[in-house]
């Protein structure tokens, strides 16, 4: 269900890019290529720089640069060291992995909605494979010990963490990893059978245990979840309505919260994200259309979305939000 458009494909397209990080203990790396192509982000409050951004990961530090990866080319990356004034950086890929097209036939090196965390000493990766409107999709993983802005460390290839062939499946895109102590969890789907959450072994960066079906399901609007953790409550944010219309988009953001990141989760009023519940969190204000794909940059109550800007023919943009938190429950604001 889910579609690019093909603002955000024309957008990724790269050049080289200079090596001056500080690496960390806790690191990852890249492989090449920058953009040319100006977009301005003309009404953002707080982000800068011509750097398109559709369905970014969750934001990580590492050394004294944060990084996001994004739908496009062998994922594409942006640094910055202010979470203000963004530039490109190395893309993951030089080429695709040979795995995918048997999982995913027809699949190019356009990939959607990557996430990143760090456990087991590396950073992990997860990427979605599909293509237009099919649920013959998945999830791959690459892993690097350092990320650095510019070329020279490849990462791992791991190979598939799940897939998906039916509409009856839970559509193996949008992962959304939690690392929780020494446990780890993957929220991800889209349309089709709804959203699914499933245990990752820390060792390996795979599933463990089977997934279970927290949100959404009768291919209604559901996808680009996000799990995170606050006190004792377990929330899951995901959007409804669509996608990847530049200003006709109707993405807007929903949240339950669960005792267990298998739920079940339940909005505000007591209703399951599986029978339609969700408390609105952030919608469409003004130029900023469309707000979608929520994370949170860990140890913080700052997170990321992308919106179609109204006042720039609605290309996609990354934007800075902020959590607060009344009651144990959440809101969302620029």
């Amino acid at each position: 269900m889910k579609t690019i458009t093909s603002l955000v494909l024309l957008a990724m397209i790269f050049g080289s890019c200079q090596n001056d990080d500080i690496l960390p203990t806790e690191q990852a790396a890249t492989v090449v290529n920058t953009q040319d192509s100006q977009v301005t982000n003309s009404t953002a409050k707080t982000v800068s720089g011509n750097v398109p951004s559709h369905d970014p990961s969750t934001i990580v530090k590492s050394g004294v640069n944060y990084y996001v990866f994004t739908t496009g080319d062998n994922i594409p990356m942006t640094y910055t060291r202010d979470l203000a004034n963004w530039t490109w950086g190395t893309s993951v890929f030089t080429s695709t992995p040979s795995w995918i097209t048997g999982y995913v036939p027809g699949f190019v090196k356009t990939f959607w909605a990557p996430d990143v965390a760090w456990f087991n000493n590396r950073w992990n990766m997860y990427y979605s494979c599909s293509t237009f409107g099919s649920a013959t999709s998945a999830i791959g993983l690459v892993t690097t010990p350092a990320i650095s802005q510019s070329a020279g460390t490849t990462w791992t290839d791991r190979g598939v963490v799940v897939s998906s062939s039916s509409a009856s499946d839970v559509n193996a895109i949008d992962p959304s990893i939690l690392v929780d102590g020494s446990n780890v969890y993957m929220a991800y789907g889209s349309w089709h059978a709804g959203i699914g959450v499933i245990q990752i072994n820390p060792s390996t960066g795979k599933t463990t245990g089977s997934k279970t079906i927290v949100a959404g399901g009768n291919s209604a609007s559901w996808e680009a979840p996000c799990l995170i953790k606050e006190g004792s409550y377990y929330y899951m944010f995901v959007n409804r309505g669509t996608c990847c219309n530049g200003v006709n988009s109707t993405y807007y953001i929903v949240v339950g919260r669960s005792t267990s990141p298998f739920g079940p989760f339940v909005d505000k009023n007591g209703v399951s994200l599986k029978s339609g519940g969700g408390t609105t969190v952030l919608a469409s204000q003004g130029n900023y259309i469309g707000p979608g794909h929520l994370s949170r940059i860990t140890g913080t109550q700052k997170g990321a979305v992308h919106y179609y800007d109204g006042a720039d023919g609605g290309n996609p943009k990354l934007e800075i939000v902020y959590f607060t938190w009344s009651s144990g429950w959440p809101t969302l604001s620029y």
